[in-house]
C-alpha cells in the first residue's frame, strides 16, 4: 500500500500493480531525472516505487562502490585504462567531493531520493561531464549538488 497526494495535496491509499513495478525497471532512468529535478516521490506510483528502491541501503552501497571504482585505478583494465572510458582528470579534480558523496551514500541514516538519483544520474548518464568532454556540465557541481540533496533538511 503506498500513500500518495492528489492535486488537492490530500493523501490517497494506492495499490502497486505488477504492471506498475514494471514500469519502474524499464523508466528507471527518466524516473530518476523526474527525481532528482525535484518531483515528489509521492506524486505517482511509478515515482514512490523508484523512490524506495533508491534509497534502499543495498541500492546505495551499490552506487556508492560503483563511484568508488572512478577513484581506483585498481579497477581498470590490465592494460591501464578503464573499463568504460571517463574523463580521469574530472574524477581527480573533484576526488574530495565523490569521496563526500560517496560517504554520504553508505550513512545508516534515512536519505532523501532526491539525491540518491542525482548520485546515479552522475554515473548512468553518458551524454554527462563524467564521460564526455563536450557535455556543458560541470561535474565537481554535480557531485556537490548530489552530496547536498543527500542531506535532510531540518
Amino acid at each position: 500500500m503506498l500513500l500518495l497526494m492528489d492535486n488537492a495535496g490530500c493523501p490517497v491509499a494506492s495499490q502497486a500493480r505488477p504492471w506498475d513495478r514494471l514500469m519502474v525497471r524499464v523508466r528507471g532512468f527518466r524516473l530518476d531525472q523526474d527525481l532528482a529535478a525535484g518531483a515528489s516521490p509521492d506524486g505517482s506510483v511509478e515515482l514512490a516505487l523508484r523512490a524506495r528502491l533508491l534509497v534502499r541501503p543495498r541500492h546505495r552501497r551499490e552506487l556508492a562502490r560503483s563511484m568508488g571504482r572512478l577513484l581506483s585505478p585498481a579497477q581498470w583494465s590490465p592494460h591501464g585504462h578503464p573499463a568504460v572510458p571517463f574523463c580521469r582528470d574530472r574524477v581527480r579534480e573533484c576526488e574530495d567531493e565523490l569521496g563526500e558523496l560517496i560517504g554520504r551514500l553508505q550513512a545508516t541514516r534515512p536519505v532523501p531520493a532526491r539525491g540518491v538519483a542525482k548520485a546515479g544520474l552522475l554515473l548512468a548518464d553518458a551524454s554527462g561531464p563524467l564521460y564526455r568532454r563536450s557535455s556543458p556540465g560541470d561535474l565537481r557541481a554535480m557531485v556537490r549538488d548530489a552530496a547536498d540533496a543527500l542531506l535532510i533538511s531540518a
